[in-house]
């Protein structure tokens, strides 16, 4: 039998996923686990990510569930530790964890826009730009010791567009993408890619509040009529994990043809 054209080299890799506990993060835990990588969940509720985990139990005995808040340093820099003491190292960081402002049943972000208290802004971007920060700060060192390092960070379409997300979650997004670039030019030299991901609407638990009209008109937006699923986010993350790869400081968007950038 010929062999594949890609070798994604994933099997025996030592990955961190941030916000494993459901939809894209739990995803590409899974699907990583699956390529053979040993893999560390990170959620902000043990709870969810130790139910992650437990499907991951089902074929692989290499997973570990930690409960991280990725706003705090000091949380960050002790997960981290522990999966470079369980598991010899760091190769792959996929910085998925994120949040909205919170908002009542049936009412999309862009109704909060003048409303959003400034605690919960900078609660959204504490955890959506400067939790990736405080991963990949505390993960490159590992990274560099290899001259090996493979990040991914997920933002959204909306940090082109401004999309229908507060303001907060939209400015998040964006500073993540300029965040990418940054780390991708410095440590380039050390064999660490940095790239990310733009997903358009994806059907997550995050969306459970999304008023059904909006995923229909997401949908019809898509060349292909329908909104993500989890799945279709993960394999572009896997894609950008990969061992071989000629990229860096890149997104790529993945909105099924959408014109939200």
């Amino acid at each position: 039998m010929s062999k594949s054209l890609v070798e994604y080299g994933i099997d025996g890799k030592v990955a961190i996923v941030t916000g494993a506990g459901s939809g894209i993060g739990k995803e590409t835990a899974i699907q990583l686990a699956k390529m053979g990588a040993r893999v560390a969940l990170f959620g902000r509720r043990l709870s969810t990510v130790s139910e992650t985990e437990k499907e991951i139990q089902s074929f692989s005995g290499e997973v570990i569930a930690l409960e991280c808040d990725v706003s705090s340093e000091a949380a960050v820099d002790a997960a981290v530790k522990k999966v470079a003491d369980t598991f010899g190292g760091i190769d792959i960081l996929v910085n998925n964890a994120g949040i909205e402002v919170d908002r009542v049943e049936g009412q999309m972000g862009g109704d909060m826009f003048m409303t959003t208290p400034v605690e919960q802004y900078h609660k959204v971007l504490d955890t959506n730009l400067i939790g990736h920060y405080n991963t990949m700060k505390a993960c490159v060192p590992y990274m560099v010791e290899k001259k090996y390092g493979r990040i991914v960070n997920v933002s959204s379409v909306t940090a082109f567009s401004g999309g229908v997300g507060t303001a907060a979650y939209v400015a998040s997004k964006a500073g993540s993408i300029v965040q990418t670039k940054a780390f991708a030019r410095k440590f380039g030299p050390d064999g660490i890619t940095v790239n990310c991901v733009a997903p358009g609407m994806v059907e997550t638990p995050m969306h459970t509040t999304t008023p059904k009209e909006h995923f229909e008109m997401a949908a019809r937006g898509s060349l292909f009529r329908r909104v993500a699923q989890p799945i279709d986010i993960a394999r572009i993350i896997l894609f950008l994990a990969q061992e071989n790869l000629f990229m860096t400081g890149e997104t790529l968007c993945d909105n099924g043809g959408g014109m939200g950038r």
